[in-house]
C-alpha cells in the first residue's frame, strides 16, 4: 500500500531542511519526490502537510520500559548506582508497582516514547526479556544485541557474563553495557577491566559514565567506543553529568537515554532539552541543539547498526517520523527541542500514524476502531490503541488514581 505525505519540509541526512513529496510503501520510505511530480505508484491515501517540518523519529538509547511507572524514586544524591537501586527497592511506590504486569508496565513505557515522537527504544534488559515485545505496532524494539548489566560485582544477575556477551557479538552487534556508575574502586577500575577482557571495540556501547576518568575516556576514544548520556539520571542520582565537553573534543560517539522513570526521567525530548540547557551552561557551544537532534537519529542508528533500517528519511528506511509546524524566525532545531509532546501534529511509526491531530485521520488506518480520541496536555488527539483502559486497568490493580507525568492522558468527551 502506498501513502503519500505531501508537501513536507523533510530533514535530510545532513541536517539541510529538503522541500518534497514523502512516499511510503507499507512500512518503508519508497521515495522522496519533487512537489508535485505525478506519483506513478498507485496511492490509497494521500494527505497535504502544508509545508510542516518533518523529522527522523528518535531513537532512545537507553530505557527502562518496565520501570515506567512512578517517576522520581530513591534517595538521591548518591555515589553509587546500588545505593540508589537499593532505596528504590525499598520504596512503597517500588512495592506497590509489583502488582501490576509486565506488560502493562512495557506498553506504558512505550506509549512514553511513542507520544515524545522516540520510535525505535533499546531496552534495559537482555533479549530474553524484551523480545517478548518486538514487533509491537506502538515502538520498534532493537532486536540483535548482546549485553551485560555491569562488570563490577554489584553487577545485577541478568544476562551470561560480559566476556562472554562481547565474544557472540562477534565485533559486529552492539555490545551493551553500563559503565562508571560511582565512585566505589570497582566501578572506577570497571573500564580497566573491561579492556583486560578485549571488550572495549566499536561495537561497545557504554551507558551512563558519569564517573569516567580522563584516561578512561581516551582508551574508549581509542578504541571507537561509545557512551550514552542519561543527563536527568545523572544528575539527580549523582548530582553531576559526565565529562561531555571532554567526550566531545576527544570525538567518542555519543547518544542520549531516558534511563527509567524511577531515576527521575519523563520522556526524550525532555532529556534534550535537560541536555541542550546543560550545554548551553557548561559546554562553551561545544554542543548545540542540531548536533543533539543528530545524536538522537543519525548517530543512534550508526551506535546501534541500525544505520540500515531507521535514523534518517531515506527510501528503505523504517517509516517512522515526526510531524510539527515550524514557528516564525526560529531555529528549527531549537524549537523542536523546546516542544511539548503535544504539539506534534503526528508521530508515524512503520507508516502508521499513533498519534495526531484529527485531519490526519485519513492516513492512519482502514479500521479506525484501532485508535482512540484522547486528550494530551488539554489538546485533543488520536492516539493507536486503548489507553484509557490500560490506565483504568492499573489503576484498579493498585486502588490509587495514579497520575503518570509522562503520560497525562483522559478521555475525550
Amino acid at each position: 500500500m502506498f501513502k503519500l505525505f505531501a508537501n513536507a519540509q523533510v530533514l535530510q541526512p545532513d541536517l539541510s531542511i529538503k522541500h518534497c513529496d514523502i512516499l511510503v510503501q507499507d512500512d518503508c520510505f519508497y521515495d522522496l519526490l519533487e512537489p508535485g511530480t505525478p506519483c506513478s505508484k498507485p496511492v490509497e491515501s494521500e494527505v497535504d502537510l502544508g509545508r510542516q517540518m518533518v523529522f527522523p523519529g528518535l531513537i532512545n538509547a537507553h530505557d527502562h520500559l518496565i520501570d515506567s511507572c512512578w517517576a522520581g524514586l530513591g534517595t538521591t544524591p548518591v555515589e553509587n548506582w546500588f545505593d540508589w537501586d537499593r532505596s528504590v527497592h525499598e520504596s512503597y511506590e517500588y512495592k506497590l508497582m509489583q502488582r501490576l504486569s509486565v506488560t502493562d508496565l512495557y506498553v506504558v513505557g512505550m506509549y512514553k516514547n511513542i507520544i515524545s515522537g522516540a520510535t525505535t527504544v533499546v531496552d534495559h534488559f537482555p533479549a530474553e526479556i524484551s523480545a517478548t515485545f518486538n514487533g509491537h505496532p506502538l515502538v520498534s524494539l532493537l532486536e540483535h544485541f548482546y549485553m551485560a548489566h555491569s562488570v563490577s560485582h554489584h553487577q545485577l544477575k541478568w544476562g551470561a557474563n560480559p566476556a562472554e556477551q562481547f565474544r557472540q557479538a562477534r565485533g559486529i552487534l552492539p555490545f551493551i553495557i553500563h559503565a562508571g556508575e560511582g565512585s566505589h574502586q570497582e566501578i572506577r577500575e570497571e573500564i580497566e577491566q573491561l579492556n583486560r577482557m578485549g571488550a572495549i571495540e566499536k561495537n561497545t556501547v557504554l551507558v551512563n559514565g558519569t564517573f569516567l576518568e580522563e584516561a578512561d575516556l581516551q582508551l574508549i576514544a581509542s578504541r571507537g567506543a561509545a557512551i550514552v548520556w542519561l543527563p536527568t539520571s545523572s544528575e539527580r542520582i549523582f548530582a553531576r553529568h559526565p565529562d561531555i565537553k571532554r567526550i566531545s573534543e576527544l570525538g567518542i560517539p555519543l547518544t542520549i537515554g531516558t534511563d527509567s522513570s524511577t531515576s527521575g526521567s519523563t520522556t526524550l525530548l525532555a532529556e534534550l532539552k535537560k541536555a541542550w540547557l546543560y550545554a548551553k551552561d557548561h559546554l562553551d557551544g561545544a554542543i548545540v541543539a542540531r548536533d543533539l537532534i543528530k545524536m538522537a537519529t543519525s548517530d543512534a542508528a550508526r551506535i546501534f547498526g541500525i544505520e540500515k533500517q531507521t535514523g534518517s528519511i531515506l527510501p528503505g528506511r523504517r517509516a517512522d517520523f515526526i510531524v510539527f509546524k515550524q514557528q516564525p524566525d526560529s531555529d528549527i532545531f531549537e524549537q523542536f527541542i523546546s516542544m511539548k509532546p503535544a504539539h506534534f501534529s503526528m508521530v508515524v511509526h512503520k507508516g502508521m500514524m499513533m498519534i495526531g491531530n484529527d485531519e490526519f485521520r485519513k492516513i492512519s488506518a482502514i479500521d479506525f476502531s484501532q485508535y482512540s480520541e484522547v486528550k494530551i496536555d488539554g489538546m485533543t488527539k488520536i492516539l493507536y490503541g486503548q489507553p484509557s483502559q490500560l490506565i483504568e486497568r492499573i489503576r484498579h490493580k493498585l486502588n490509587s488514581a495514579v497520575v503518570f507525568p509522562y503520560f497525562d492522558i483522559a478521555s475525550e468527551d
